[in-house]
């Protein structure tokens, strides 16, 4: 049993005396996840196995699927080739063993949350949890059509501050869209860090001529894409849930059954969460064509924003709703988490791509039970955020400059140097393509 503090020096000495290894370096789980700081100690337990290198890679097998126990929820891993981490599918599994979950669903890039995976969908009868959704709740992108730039030098000096408080009438704001004024805080209208960001982008290719220009797009159209969410105020309603119940539901999983207090105060925070998450994008928009276009950010101008832009998608993918799984079966209705997992059943679906390569539109089509009316919200991430921020502050520590360019030869604004970090943190995913993974779910979901 590991003692909280130096947990990585007690498994190296243990190396060193009993398995005689003398320069003990790295160290990774089972699954082949390298333990660096920050590591989430408090998941192992006393069976666990950690593996010891003197500077070597990991070389063990990664199993593609690996349950605790034999869950009675029907899980289904939506990928075919892609890698996806053990630990990821231990999560998945153990996850499908909770009371009330019929379904469990694991996308192509599904990896390690704290305690739950991110990229699922889980069904779940007559009640909800809370931490399967997380702390951003309302997370999701949005896309606009927004007219060309041409000068790129230009547009990355006019985009200054979208980092800093937004000085406008919150109030105002928050109040048009149905929002207690007191639901203020600072972080409105910014993007935040980790693996959001807001994106202006060029459309390269149309596989599908008719379907894209129904959605008012064409070719050499310019669009920009925001991911963002409910920042401090989603993170405030599960932190202040599992702060008010007692340590053993938190260590077993926080549900709260239909038709209590306690269920329908969390609905109305929620909701309120995703509306917040909502205005939260629609304002970093409006902050990101008034910079770009020479308009005061100060001061939102709906009519003039609604003659430039034009907002195609806006949609969750941190959320959970009511969902009859199957239509005309009322004894089907579940409630459907989401984490990292974008809704099928609302139309087109943006999935972006890793750092340099391609964001992708997709239509679902036909029956989308089997994958929980989900799919991707991204391209996934091959390591925690916790190993990425060390193995990418280390490769860029000597050209940090690097991080401002990408393959494609975009460039990336930001002016804090750890966001930075994060900004390549959720850029460097799995190392598969994007349309390999892609085409994993139109084949399984004959789109």
């Amino acid at each position: 049993m590991l003692k909280p503090g130096n947990e990585v020096a007690q498994v190296f000495s243990v190396a060193k005396n009993k398995l005689r290894i003398k320069k003990p370096i790295r160290l990774f789980t089972s699954g082949g996840t390298e333990v660096l700081p920050g590591f989430p100690y408090h998941t192992l337990s006393n069976d666990s196995v950690l593996l010891v290198s003197s500077g070597e890679d990991f070389v063990g097998s990664v199993k593609q699927v690996e349950s605790v126990t034999s869950p009675p929820a029907t899980v289904h891993l939506m990928a075919q080739t892609a890698y996806v981490d053990s630990d990821a599918l231990l999560q998945l599994n153990k996850t499908a063993t909770l009371p009330g979950v019929s379904l469990a669903v694991g996308f192509p890039d599904l990896c390690p949350g704290l305690r739950f995976p991110v990229g699922a969908a889980f069904a779940v009868k007559d009640r909800i949890y809370p931490e399967l959704i997380g702390g951003d709740i309302g997370c999701g992108m949005a896309l606009w059509k927004v007219p060309p730039v041409n000068n790129v030098d230009r547009v990355s000096q006019r985009l200054k501050g979208l980092d800093q408080p937004w000085k406008g009438d919150v109030a105002a704001l928050l109040t048009s869209y149905g929002l207690d004024p007191s639901l203020h805080t600072s972080a409105l209208g910014t993007i935040g860090g980790g693996n959001h960001f807001a994106e202006l982008q060029t459309v390269h290719e149309v596989v599908d001529s008719v379907a894209f220009s129904s959605l008012g797009l064409h070719e050499n159209d310019t669009v920009l894409l925001v991911h963002s969410g409910s920042r401090s105020l989603g993170k405030a309603v599960l932190d202040n849930l599992l702060a008010s119940t007692t340590s053993e539901r938190v260590q077993n999983g926080v549900s709260l059954d239909e038709g209590t207090i306690n269920f329908s105060e969390y609905i109305k925070s929620h909701d309120d969460a995703c509306n917040w998450a909502r205005c939260n994008r629609d304002l970093i928009g409006w902050r990101f064509c008034a910079m770009l276009y020479g308009r005061d950010e100060t001061v939102i101008d709906t009519a003039w924003m609604e003659s430039v832009a034009t907002k195609i998608i806006d949609i969750h993918h941190n959320n959970v709703e009511k969902k009859v799984m199957e239509e005309g079966n009322k004894d089907s209705c579940v409630w459907l988490h989401r984490k990292g997992a974008a809704p099928s059943d609302r139309g087109v679906v943006p999935i972006p791509g890793s750092r340099g390569a391609h964001t992708y539109l997709v239509l679902p089509q036909g029956s989308q039970v089997q994958n929980a009316f989900s799919l991707p919200h991204g391209a996934g991430r091959r390591w925690a955020r916790s190993q990425a921020n060390s193995r990418i502050s280390e490769k860029y520590k000597s050209n940090m400059d690097a991080l401002y360019k990408t393959s494609l030869g975009s460039t990336v604004i930001c002016e804090d140097r750890q966001l930075l970090v994060e900004e390549a943190l959720k850029r460097t995913k799995k190392s598969k393509t994007l349309w390999k993974m892609s085409r994993e779910l139109l084949e399984l979901l004959q789109l």
